[in-house]
């Protein structure tokens, strides 16, 4: 058998040219046997290696361009992040400058001042008060500042709100219990605790004068203003029968009746 050298196919002995693809052979049949195998073989391994290499080179390169986007996106993500930092620390700068600008109200003292000239004192600087009840036992402090939140001399800005405590009397009292007490008794408590009250009477089987009835309940706390009923007995007035009534009336008849007859027998 004769191998072509061309593309490895078997051909006859005798044969003059490959049945395959045409190539002239030789008529010395042993120039196409192994060493056209072994052609064959090495021109097959070239090329494999070849296919390989170039596989590994389209790999690298695209590593490589994956590679370049990458440190791209992390330029640009620094010089992004650069950008705004500058940009905060302008604005740090200007609202620092704003708050230095603004900062440079003195707070007057006006503990002692009544709320209406603390007001009109702050109001004058451009400064607000806010007015905070507290309730006090001197009355001197009622109406007059005692406190106020901002101290006198400190640095502070424009429409800062001032806190002002301001003293109030306790306008609240405690109901006492004065049910079961008689009246006399009950009124004396009542006006000791500041409470405003009236009187209503109801007919009832206890005492005469005894409370029966308060309508704010003991130990609540109400306004000195508000007015509390206090409900009082009152005894069912006795009512004589009707027999003891014609009676009665019988013998005022049979007396009038006598009296006339004594003034006629006078007068004749």
């Amino acid at each position: 058998m004769i191998y072509c050298p061309k593309c490895g196919k078997e051909n006859d002995n005798d044969s003059l040219f490959c049945k395959k693809c045409g190539f002239p052979l030789d008529e010395n049949p042993e120039n196409y046997n192994e060493p056209s195998n072994k052609k064959n073989k090495k021109i097959k391994t070239k090329t494999k290696n070849k296919r390989h290499n170039k596989t590994k080179i389209k790999y690298k390169n695209t590593n490589e361009k994956q590679k370049g986007k990458m440190s791209f996106f992390q330029s640009f993500m620094m010089f992004f992040f650069i950008l705004l930092s500058i940009c905060g620390l302008g604005l740090a700068g200007f609202l620092g400058y704003y708050i230095y600008q603004n900062s440079n109200i003195e707070v007057p003292d006006v503990t002692g001042y009544t709320y209406q000239q603390a007001e009109r004192t702050l109001k004058d600087l451009k400064l607000q008060a806010q007015k905070i009840e507290k309730i006090v036992t001197n009355e001197d402090e009622v109406g007059i500042v005692i406190k106020q939140s901002k101290k006198s001399g400190s640095k502070v800005m424009e429409n800062t709100i001032i806190k002002l405590t301001i003293g109030v009397l306790d306008t609240k009292v405690t109901m006492p219990n004065v049910e079961g007490l008689l009246l006399d008794k009950a009124i004396t408590l009542l006006n000791k605790n500041n409470i405003k009250y009236e009187i209503k009477y109801e007919t009832s089987d206890k005492e005469n004068n005894t409370v029966l009835d308060q309508s704010v309940k003991a130990n609540k706390k109400i306004e000195n203003t508000e007015i509390v009923t206090i409900t009082v007995s009152k005894k069912e007035e006795t009512k004589l029968p009707d027999s003891t009534q014609d009676n009665q009336d019988e013998n005022s008849n049979s007396k009038t009746d006598d009296q006339l007859t004594n003034k006629q027998d006078t007068q004749s």
